[in-house]
């Protein structure tokens, strides 16, 4: 997946497009320094996005908006393994897990 567009809309959000949903616009709203999806808006007819889809987009927009080190520190320990396995697959920096500046 990939992160097509984004721009800023209200105070504390940004809205996004990816690549494997291309016909859904994310809603990402900031909480603390890190942003999380907050609503989704379009209509998908195929296949809808799965929290692991969810936990990607996050990954993505966190990195894009150099939020991603406070992102890492916040998951819960169910999204750790997801987490580390896209930040290999998509060549982020891993941070460790529980520490925003590490």
């Amino acid at each position: 997946m990939e992160l097509i567009q984004w721009s800023y809309t209200r105070k504390y959000q940004v809205k996004a497009i990816f690549s494997e949903f291309p016909e859904m616009t994310i809603i990402f709203r900031s909480i603390g320094s890190y942003y999380f999806v907050f609503t989704t808006k379009g209509n998908l007819r195929d296949q809808y996005p799965t929290r692991k889809d969810y936990v990607e987009m996050e990954l993505l927009i966190n990195d894009e908006l150099q939020t991603l080190p406070a992102y890492i520190a916040r998951n819960a320990s169910t999204e750790t393994t997801w987490i580390n396995s896209l930040l290999l697959e998509k060549g982020l920096p891993s941070y460790k897990i529980g520490s925003p500046s590490s």
